[in-house]
């Protein structure tokens, strides 16, 4: 039977609980602060922005909790500049 959870990850940054989620069904991809949404993309962009930090593996459609982490992170230094 197939998991439709989202794959999720939180990290504490700058104060503030920060998550990933990312749904393999849909391909959505959203950033949440402290539960209110941050971002969010679809695919084909939410592909991207997941291939940008993770490189090719999976061409940003099967992301492990390291690619979401180091997006996490990377999309928090672009919000903080």
């Amino acid at each position: 039977m197939l998991n439709h959870d989202p794959r999720r990850v939180t990290a504490q940054i700058d104060g503030a609980l920060i998550c990933a989620e990312y749904s393999e069904q849909t391909g959505q991809l959203c950033l949440r602060q402290d539960g209110a949404l941050l971002r969010e993309w679809f695919p084909p962009h939410s592909w991207i922005a997941i291939a940008s930090v993770a490189g090719a593996r999976h061409w940003g459609t099967r992301p492990t909790d390291d690619d979401l982490l180091a997006l996490l992170h990377n999309e928090m230094a672009l919000l903080r500049s």
